[in-house]
């Protein structure tokens, strides 16, 4: 079992496997405390939203309104960041001298740290995992005693249930079948942004729209989703793998199809 640090930007990185052993403890004694929640940028995952939204009590449209912001990215899918404070430090809004307010339900960014993940297309296909430690060079919890294995650092900040939450989205995002497209559809835009951050109008889109008319939903399924906001956000992303990925993650029911065929005139 090997110790890692932190290595300059000058020297080669290092990569973290499982086993492998980093040091580093973070508490209110040291100096740097809160420092590294202040001046980033934190990319928000669906089930980061999700998480904190709860954990403030407010709906998914109310938080992204209040502690978001989004934008278009490459692939022409909306992606979204917490709004840092108009401050000078461009603080997090959840961070004060004692910490964080919602640590329970922090983002999977700030749960992860100080480690990366280093990802490659040979990596994502055999579902390996490595890691690398963060290059912050005021961070004196890079020079404390503690020391953790890469697994056992992951299972300490509960990384397990957001790696699990994250294989959806990824399997979307990733897709081969968006791979060197850029959607520009306003349309599509929207509806990748309701069903992958802004869960509660998904659920009023769901169960106040014609949704449940077009599609062959079972009754466990709809209960399901009218009560467990995880499997709502399953269910929103077996809807955008329909729309997006043309795969039949969901069916239209046959009366639809149809009807749908009659009006263009197919049959």
């Amino acid at each position: 079992m090997e110790i890692k640090t932190g290595k300059s930007k000058s020297q080669a990185l290092t990569v973290l496997r499982a086993k492998d052993s980093f040091r580093f403890a973070c508490h209110s004694g040291l100096a740097c405390f809160t420092r590294c929640c202040r001046g980033i940028t934190i990319f928000l995952t669906p089930y980061d939203i999700l998480r904190m939204k709860n954990a403030l009590g407010i709906t998914s449209t109310s938080f992204l309104k209040e502690y978001t912001v989004s934008f278009i990215g490459d692939s022409g899918l909306p992606v979204v960041f917490l709004k840092m404070g108009d401050d000078a430090d461009e603080s997090c809004p959840f961070v004060t001298s004692q910490g964080c307010t919602i640590y329970p339900h922090r983002p999977w960014s700030c749960r992860i740290y100080p480690l990366q993940p280093e990802s490659t297309k040979i990596t994502e296909k055999t579902d390996r995992e490595y890691y690398s430690i963060m290059d912050i060079p005021f961070c004196l919890g890079l020079a404390e005693n503690k020391t953790s294995t890469v697994a056992d650092w992951k299972e300490s900040q509960g990384i397990a249930i957001y790696r699990e939450m994250e294989i959806f989205f990824k399997k979307i995002m990733m897709s081969p079948h968006l791979s060197g497209k850029k959607i520009t559809n306003k349309k599509i835009q929207d509806m990748f942004y309701m069903a992958c951050y802004d869960l509660d109008r998904f659920r009023r889109f769901v169960f106040e729209s014609k949704f449940l008319k077009l599609f062959e939903v079972n009754l466990k399924t709809t209960e399901k989703i009218k009560c467990d906001e995880v499997e709502l956000y399953k269910f929103a992303m077996r809807w955008l793998e329909y729309g997006l990925l043309g795969q039949h993650e969901l069916k239209v029911k046959p009366g639809v199809m149809k009807r749908q065929k009659q009006e263009l005139g197919i049959e």
